[in-house]
């Protein structure tokens, strides 16, 4: 027999082994896939990670409709998770950096057109049949704002817990029909009237239905023969039995209040009005873009004002506890004086309040747009959930190249690409004006971007007096950029949040308010400085 033949190896190749029989290892553990990108081992690979026990949102969607894998027309009985998910074998082999093919979040979100891509792929006709022109839409809700399929039943579509997933956002609705809270369990479901997924309006609903929502609780037969109801309303009701009236015909502007009792959903543009600010504004980023049920929309670009448009008294209220006073009105009052804008902003208060702070972005801002201050609020600050004494400042998610998260630390991006982010306007312009002490009446601006860099020559001025139990502060500034200002001009929009420190606010809680929008033309924005 011949000798196998030796193979000298050279003690500077030795260090090679061990990685060259890694990367062998990892090629034989790496998932199979298909050309088109889908995990060769279907579904099963997914349940490897996502079943992780009884709570898991799997076994819901298992169980559900979209679950039933005897069914030809099913997601599970075509590509299973990827048949909603998209091609994602790329995430099998590496859960944690590669997103699936169509995410609905929380950690990756596809965009708003692919995620209702994949529901429209079966869901084609009615409800959904002109969901292009449906005002969900058009306000960049998706079909997973309302719909979960990993939860069973979906609370959307069960008339008893409909209710609760429309008033967070059609928050008068909370009250129930006619503003009767002690019969709101036995109200109707909100789809008995209203049509979610199109732009038909109620009055065409409640034809189509024969008035479903009103009959509920109102029996026409027993009215039209009440004898302690009129003889007109008698008579009125008895025409209910044909197919071209309903109770819309005469009873509009009661089932919720008049249109003009709640808070309109799009501001109107005015110089000067009352905002709430509530307390204790710690609702950091991570939490908005995750976990609050608003994420989706968030997001994909809406902004906080539209869910919570007029219901900062109510924020304060839930979210202070014990606190007082939950909310602070500040009068705010916008004009041009030239190419100077100025802001005018007067509240009720005690003399030791501390500062007050506005945080401004525009459209290179996307978070600011959405959430005003609420953009440089984040987990990993003083007084927050993953607060571990790195005494992080504010910053705007820009800035990281990674978010801390469990397993992972924070990760700021370099100064080359801080500053293409800067030179691309991609910052927060933070005015403060102190209050208290030897600084008070200072007037100071920062960039806000990785933390905040304060101006040592800053074109802000103004003034900040207190009496009579009032504040009164003025800020001005020329309307032309400079370093570390962008430039104000005539066609755009701005947003902008304000914050309020008292004296004696703990660990980063003060009041805040909603974004609150500023132009200077038009009538679509809550300020128009003129």
């Amino acid at each position: 027999m011949g000798q196998t033949p030796s193979v000298a190896i050279s003690p500077a190749t030795w260090w090679r082994l061990p990685l060259l029989a890694l990367l062998l290892l990892l090629a034989a553990q790496a998932p199979a896939q298909s050309a088109d990108g889908f995990s060769a081992g279907g579904s099963q690979q997914c349940l490897g990670c996502h079943d992780f026990g009884p709570d898991s949102p799997v076994h819901p969607m298992l169980e559900s409709p979209h679950g039933q894998a005897d069914n030809p027309d099913t997601p599970m009985a075509n590509r299973g998770c990827e048949s909603c998910h998209g091609p994602s074998a790329g995430h099998a082999g590496a859960p944690t950096q590669v997103a699936p093919g169509i995410s609905f979040g929380p950690r990756w979100t596809a965009a708003k057109n692919s995620q209702d891509g994949q529901c429209l792929a079966c869901h084609q006709d009615k409800p959904v049949g002109h969901w292009d022109s449906a005002p969900h839409n058009q306000a960049d809700i998706t079909c997973v704002t309302c719909h979960d399929i990993h939860q069973m039943p979906d609370k959307v579509l069960a008339s008893s817990s409909q209710t609760e997933v429309c008033t967070v956002c059609h928050k008068v609705q909370r009250d129930g029909v006619h503003g009767l809270a002690s019969h709101r369990d036995n109200n109707p479901a909100c789809t008995s009237c209203h049509s979610p997924h199109d732009a038909q309006p109620v009055v065409a609903t409640a034809l189509e239905t024969r008035s479903e929502g009103c009959r509920t609780c109102h029996d026409l037969t027993a009215m039209a023969n009440e004898p302690t109801v009129s003889d007109k309303a008698r008579s009125y009701h008895k025409v209910m039995v044909r197919e071209d009236r309903s109770c819309l015909d005469c009873h509009q502007g009661i089932a919720h209040g008049p249109a003009d009792a709640v808070p309109p959903m799009v501001p109107t543009a005015v110089a000067s009005k009352e905002v709430n600010l509530f307390f204790p504004g710690q609702s950091d980023s991570e939490w908005l873009l995750g976990i609050h049920p608003g994420s989706q929309p968030l997001r994909h670009g809406a902004s906080c004002q539209q869910c919570h448009r007029g219901d900062e008294a109510r924020m304060g209220s839930d979210l202070a506890g014990d606190f007082r006073p939950a909310t602070r009105a500040v009068q705010v009052s916008v004009g041009r004086s030239g190419n100077t804008l100025e802001v005018q902003l007067a509240w009720a208060g005690p003399p030791d309040d501390a500062d007050i702070a506005l945080l401004w972005g525009d459209s290179q801002t996307p978070t600011i747009q959405r959430a005003g201050c609420f953009a440089a609020c984040h987990s990993d600050m003083p007084g927050m959930s993953r607060d571990r004494g790195q005494d992080t400042g504010k910053y705007l998610l820009a800035s990281r190249a990674q978010q801390q998260a469990i397993g992972r630390p924070a990760l700021l991006k370099d100064a080359g690409e801080l500053r293409a982010l800067q030179d691309a306007g991609q910052y927060g312009e933070l005015w403060r004006v102190k209050l208290q002490g030897e600084a008070s009446g200072r007037i100071e601006s920062a960039v806000l971007l990785s933390q905040p860099v304060w101006h040592e020559a800053s074109t802000l001025t103004g003034s900040a007096n207190y009496r009579d139990g009032r504040w009164q502060v003025v800020l001005r500034r020329p309307m032309a950029g400079s370093e570390g200002q962008r430039a104000l001009l005539e066609n755009d929009t701005y947003t902008f949040g304000i914050a309020l420190h008292g004296s004696d606010n703990p660990g980063g809680k003060h009041w805040v308010s909603l974004p609150q929008t500023l132009g200077f033309q038009g009538d679509d924005t809550d300020f128009k400085a003129e």
